[in-house]
């Protein structure tokens, strides 16, 4: 019991043993506010990637791939809901007679990349892609100004002149100063030969914008436009390209289909029940080998949404493990700080220890004694850290805002994320190894001061006194 006394004793009498406290709050602190908002940013961005997904994709399809064919494969699978094909192309936006500006520099457009004028081009039927993912609510967003949303939304690409209608992210509108009914330019290339073969040719497709559409991915809404798939298969197959037509599209969208065969490059799928997402990709992939089998070789990937968007989650993921790694040195510091202080305390109180062990205190009393500072420090500052990094945590929002108002300094812009507030994901499992991590220093950072005192001679540490 007198270990613990001295122990108290010692912190008390030596208020500059607050600083390793204040270190060791301060750095878990850190811990908890910078990785809960990491991760709730990470919950957020999940959430907007899965709603410009679909469930399943297949892609990889090679250019002699039936769309009905493999159309109907799948939909014979009991989780398949619906199945939408879609054209997948790319090329440069810009205004007719303008060439297309500079890209950015690399890194700027990292998360969103709506900045930059290269994009993919789908190639939809509206009727079917409404049954895979949220194309109306994207197109009647109620952030869509009336002057730049779909005169009618049921035939978005409908058309009375010969221009194709495309949809354009309402940001990039936004951003670069359209309005529906300007005429834009896509400048892409096509191969003439055939797959993988061939002469590769640039092509300019005359587009007319004929609204905006809004998701809450950034990412999708400044890299997609969205075309009818049987224009789109036409504009292609006019310029000689062996390429896509439109599989079946819905009459009366302004999708009249391409002639020749029937050919996509990808087919979005929407499943009954998206918790059995992986056994049911394992089942498709299966069944997309067996339909486009050739010579013993089976060809299309069957993809689940996150497996599509590993690369991007991951980065984020990736980001969030660095993060992690530098807190964690700061609070290998701050125990750095709190050896420093418990050594010069060793220091003072060498009389105490030599009294000490003079009235039969042994050796492992007096490392006791030094270890309860050090772990009664590191106690402390863990309980402020995880109570004041919680709080703040929870009311990061309200701290943005009154920093704004108070300074005009905004720490956070929400919209650079495409969020609506300053999100927060509190993970138990996490506060459990920031308490873990930090007691593990701090006891590394006891032991060393407590074993020099342990091994004071008493009659050198008398005679000093």
């Amino acid at each position: 019991m007198y270990r613990f006394y001295l122990a108290i004793r010692y912190l008390v009498t030596r208020p500059i043993n607050l600083l390793g406290m204040l270190g060791i709050t301060l750095s878990v602190w850190a811990l908890v506010v910078v990785v809960s908002l990491f991760s709730g940013f990470m919950v957020v961005i999940e959430e907007h990637v899965r709603e410009t997904s679909a469930d399943v994709a297949v892609t990889n399809l090679p250019l002699w791939a039936d769309a009905n064919k493999l159309g109907r494969a799948l939909t014979d699978d009991p989780n398949v809901a619906a199945t939408a094909p879609r054209l997948v192309h790319f090329g440069l936006l810009h205004e007719a007679g303008k060439r297309p500006p500079p890209p950015p520099l690399p890194g700027r457009s990292a998360l969103h990349g709506g900045d930059q004028p290269f994009l993919f081009v789908y190639g939809v039927d509206p009727a079917q892609e409404r049954q895979v993912s949220a194309f109306d609510a994207w197109l009647t967003s109620e952030e869509i100004p009336a002057a730049m949303r779909v005169a009618d939304p049921s035939r978005p690409f409908a058309t009375a002149n010969d221009r194709a209608q495309v949809l354009v992210g309402l940001e990039r509108m936004k951003r670069e100063g359209l309005a529906r009914g300007d005429e834009l330019v896509l400048t892409t290339g096509i191969r003439r030969g055939g797959e993988g073969r061939g002469e590769f040719q640039q092509v300019a497709i005359e587009l007319e914008i004929a609204g905006a559409f809004k998701t809450r991915h950034g990412g999708f809404d400044g890299n997609i436009l969205f075309m009818g798939i049987g224009e789109l298969g036409r504009r292609l197959a006019a310029s000689d390209e062996p390429g896509p037509a439109e599989p079946s599209p819905t009459p009366g969208t302004g999708n009249e289909p391409a002639q020749g065969q029937q050919r996509v490059q990808e087919i979005a799928i929407r499943l009954h029940d998206p918790t059995a997402v992986d056994d049911t990709a394992r089942r498709l992939q299966e069944a997309v080998f067996r339909t486009l089998q050739r010579r013993h070789y089976g060809y299309g990937l069957v993809e689940t949404w996150r497996a599509r968007n590993a690369d991007f989650l991951g980065s984020i993921e990736h980001q969030r493990w660095l993060l992690k790694i530098v807190l964690f040195v700061i609070l290998v510091i701050a125990a750095f700080l709190m050896l420093a202080t418990l050594s010069m305390m060793v220091t003072e109180k060498t009389g105490d220890i030599g009294i000490l062990t003079s009235m039969g205190g042994t050796p492992g009393g007096v490392t006791m004694t030094f270890l309860a500072c050090g772990l009664t420090v590191t106690a402390l500052g863990v309980a402020l850290g995880i109570a004041t990094g919680t709080v703040t945590s929870i009311y990061l929002e309200e701290i943005r805002q009154f920093l704004i108002w108070a300074t005009g300094v905004d720490l956070f812009p929400l919209d650079v994320y495409n969020l609506d507030r300053v999100p927060c994901n509190i993970d138990g499992w996490w506060l459990l190894q920031v308490t873990g991590m930090a007691f593990g220093t701090g006891l590394l950072a006891s032991a060393l001061p407590a074993w020099r005192a342990a091994r004071h001679d008493p009659l050198i540490s008398l005679r000093g006194n």
